[in-house]
């Protein structure tokens, strides 16, 4: 079981982007960002149990494809899992106000993205996001 998640802020000042890899209990996370106008980039390893991808595995199969917030310039995210079965990808294009039918479903990704998102974002050094970066 392979896990894939990426992200991009959107256009902010930072202007982050990453890309996680995930299987066999640990992930490859690429990350790029601009710090005062010089690009950084940085990779790196974590440990990511095959539950965790279990556990998105199982939400993704309740999902659509695509959620898409109608704003411009925001966050864009993506999760995607595959075995030999099968392969599940949800992209959210975010949003502020989701309709009712919908928010469950958002809530339902976000319960398994920002755990994710917490997790890189935690061993990068992006001045205004986090006061230290997680060694």
């Amino acid at each position: 079981m392979h896990l894939l998640a990426s992200h991009f802020d959107g256009w902010t000042t930072h202007l982050l982007r990453w890309n996680i890899v995930a299987a066999h209990g640990t992930a490859i996370i690429e990350a790029s960002w601009y710090d005062q106008g010089t690009e950084r980039e940085e990779s790196f390893e974590i440990d990511f149990p095959d539950l965790r991808i279990q556990e998105c595995q199982e939400v993704l199969a309740l999902l659509k494809p695509v959620y898409n917030g109608c704003l411009e310039d925001v966050p864009i995210y993506e999760l995607s899992v595959s075995d030999n079965d099968r392969v599940l990808t949800t992209r959210v294009y975010e949003g502020i106000h989701w309709p009712d039918e919908i928010k469950p479903e958002i809530d339902s990704f976000r319960r398994i993205w920002e755990p994710i998102d917490k997790e890189v974002e935690k061993f990068l050094a992006i001045p205004g996001r986090f006061k230290k970066r997680k060694k």
